[in-house]
């Protein structure tokens, strides 16, 4: 890339600065929790919007239940770097925190972090370089799901059979708080536990007591003990639910569970662990079963990462902005690829801390750098691997 062509290219972003801000504002005033079907497809109405004239390709995958999902390329066939983002958030429609506030350096809403502040980068960031008469002869696929929040339970299928098609997988998750760009991710499984024993009212001797509630209390010790088996292993019991009241010994109760892992060998002997304490009933008047409900594969750093990063580092000089290096316990849509072998790379989105929380925030000045550094890796990316 010329000089003069990078000079054009910065001033484009530039001058978007106040459209991209406002773009982001209005898609996070949206609500698009996963299970809001009607806000997420009109997020993802809004987000199309932007790049009519960018993607000539476009496939819509619907769902009843959930947003639709939106495969977007520039060529019909062929290897494509690919582009991850999602639509959905964590917040309902009935959630206080709907709305943005200015709070000085700072712009606080929901999804500002995860992800609709990266879904702004990705859409100005290919914008610039559709504009600069450079995205031509650039093969990219963009993947817009709707469920990443809720496990990619529909969408895990999508990336799994397009991922044979990537040369390298970028997304645009929150970066770190210092600006770290994400190599690799921990895996993930959510599940539930689900115990039955005998409802009885407390005064009742006819029959030994069977408390669903006291049974998965030695599950929740005994799940929760399993985080020292291996290295890196997180494991968090979520939310319990069970019983009538203080006066009906419980019949069956249950519990929430998600599982992180660093080293993807782990997971199975884990899961094994854990099925195994289900099956021991400490009272044998109760029984337990244990259901995955959701699952990300362990997102490894490689060498062909290493070598995206030189090129990615080039591009941060040409910016002069410092690149440091992030492993993320939590996931994303980039595990499917990174599990598979493909270069994977995320946290290209703004600088963003507490997501998931009515204190989710980004950095404001870091959206466009972030832009600008998404932009010119991409160029100088398709050229790498051309």
């Amino acid at each position: 890339m010329t000089r003069k062509t990078q000079g054009f290219l910065l001033d484009l972003i530039r001058s978007w600065e106040k459209n991209q801000l406002e773009f982001l504002i209005s898609l996070c005033e949206t609500n698009s929790y996963t299970f809001n079907k009607k806000g997420v497809d009109r997020v993802g109405a809004m987000v199309l919007d932007q790049l009519a004239d960018i993607f000539p390709y476009h496939e819509v995958i619907e769902n009843s239940e959930i947003g639709n999902h939106h495969i977007l390329k520039t060529h019909e066939k062929g290897k494509s770097i690919y582009l991850l983002g999602h639509l959905d958030t964590v917040f309902p429609p009935d959630h206080p925190f709907q709305s943005c506030i200015f709070g000085g350096e700072w712009l606080r809403g929901p999804g500002t972090a995860d992800m609709k502040g990266g879904l702004a980068v990705i859409i100005f960031a290919l914008r610039s370089l559709k504009q600069a008469g450079i995205l031509d002869n650039v093969h990219l696929t963009f993947i817009l799901g709707a469920d990443e929040e809720n496990g990619s339970a529909t969408s895990r299928e999508i990336y799994e059979k397009e991922r044979a098609n990537a040369v390298a997988c970028l997304v645009a998750e929150c970066a770190g708080e210092k600006g770290e760009i994400v190599v690799s991710r921990n895996g993930k499984a959510g599940g539930k536990l689900q115990c039955s024993g005998r409802d009885r009212h407390v005064g009742s001797f006819e029959e030994e007591k069977a408390s669903a509630i006291l049974e998965i209390a030695h599950k929740v010790i005994a799940f929760e003990s399993q985080s020292t088996q291996f290295p890196g292993i997180r494991i968090n019991i979520g939310k319990i639910e069970g019983g009538l009241g203080p006066s009906t010994i419980p019949g069956s109760a249950s519990f929430l569970f998600d599982l992180r892992w660093e080293k993807e060998e782990h997971f199975t002997p884990l899961l094994e662990n854990l099925k195994q304490i289900t099956s021991r009933s400490e009272n044998p008047l109760c029984a337990c079963q244990i259901e995955v409900l959701n699952y990300r594969p362990a997102m490894p750093r490689t060498e062909k990462t290493d070598g995206f990063l030189l090129v990615l580092k080039e591009a941060a000089a040409i910016l002069k902005q410092k690149i440091s290096l992030e492993h993320r316990y939590g996931t994303s849509d980039a595990n499917y690829f990174g599990a598979a072998g493909v270069p994977a790379l995320d946290g290209f989105g703004p600088v963003g801390i507490k997501d998931h929380t009515p204190e989710e925030r980004i950095l404001i000045s870091s959206l466009i750098e972030r832009t600008a550094l998404l932009a010119i890796f991409l160029y100088n990316l398709k050229d790498s691997i051309s």
